[in-house]
């Protein structure tokens, strides 16, 4: 069951290219950004796209939006659920407060790699429309 908002709406957690605002409002247009989060003890990853890793003391920022049932289909489509991504339960952190939220979380099978620019152009848009620290966004190679 995805975590809810008291409005009934699902929290969505979001750390990649739906940070930035004017995708997220492409494919969402009913989802209300919320405000900053952060994930503890997980690290961001790319596999071409992004990914979130368990790893105790890092943290991935992001940000919160509430969606309705029309924008979950729509996420779901943009992450290829349940094919290339599946749908996460997950505690964040905004304000130092635990929220519960969902995200998505790439199966298993996919190697490490460099993202695609144009995606990376999207975090990156997004990192500076949510005002998260660039210098914390680490590209593997």
């Amino acid at each position: 069951m995805a975590p809810t908002s008291s409005g009934g709406n699902t929290l969505y957690f979001a750390y990649d290219a739906n940070l930035s605002r004017a995708h997220m409002g492409l494919w969402c247009p009913g989802a209300a950004a919320v405000e900053r989060a952060s994930l503890p003890d997980y690290r961001l990853v790319f596999r071409t796209w992004a990914d979130i890793v368990p790893s105790i003391g890092d943290t991935v920022q992001g940000c919160l939006y509430e969606v309705g049932a029309r924008d979950l289909v729509a996420l779901d489509e943009f992450a290829d659920c349940p094919d290339l991504y599946r749908r996460t339960a997950v505690q964040v952190l905004a304000d130092g407060r635990p929220i519960d939220a969902m995200t998505y979380q790439m199966n298993p099978g996919h190697p490490l790699c460099l993202p695609d620019p144009d995606y990376l152009s999207l975090v990156l848009e997004g990192y500076k429309d949510w005002n998260l620290d660039v210098a914390l966004l680490v590209v593997n190679a």
